[in-house]
């Protein structure tokens, strides 16, 4: 998958050098040139699955051949597997039309787990792959 500036003054990026860049050059963000689509069948499959799956499936299309769904599928597991509640993420219902989703279940107790967990580890694979490393 290819990536855009919102600003649309930097260079089209695949996905492993939009996420490394951060912000594109010109202060726009990297957004997919195309945005995948998920039709109801394959939304409605998702039920009773683990989280971890579910976000492979979600991801993949994003990720495009820039990291194999193995190692996509151990890194999701890896990310979510340190989260304190078996769902991830549990959707708790109060009364008949009321619900709450708690983001708070991750490592930090903060709803950033739920992006941050997986984000590194897909940075940590993409340097591994080009020999590189943070500092």
């Amino acid at each position: 998958m290819l990536y855009v500036s919102t600003r649309g003054e930097a260079p089209t990026l695949g996905f492993a050098d939009a996420m490394l860049a951060g912000l594109a050059r010109d202060g726009g963000l990297y957004v997919p040139a195309a945005w995948p689509r998920l039709d109801a069948d394959a939304i409605a499959a998702f039920a009773g699955r683990p989280y971890a799956e579910v976000a492979v499936e979600i991801i993949r299309p994003f990720v495009g051949d820039a990291i194999p769904e193995g190692d996509l599928a151990r890194m999701t597991r890896e990310a979510y597997g340190r989260f304190r509640h078996p769902a991830v993420a549990p959707l708790v219902q109060f009364g008949m039309s009321d619900f709450i989703l708690e983001l708070f279940h991750g490592p930090t107790l903060a709803f950033k787990d739920l992006a941050m967990q997986l984000l590194g580890h897909l940075m940590d694979e993409v340097l591994t792959t080009r020999g590189e490393r943070t500092t």
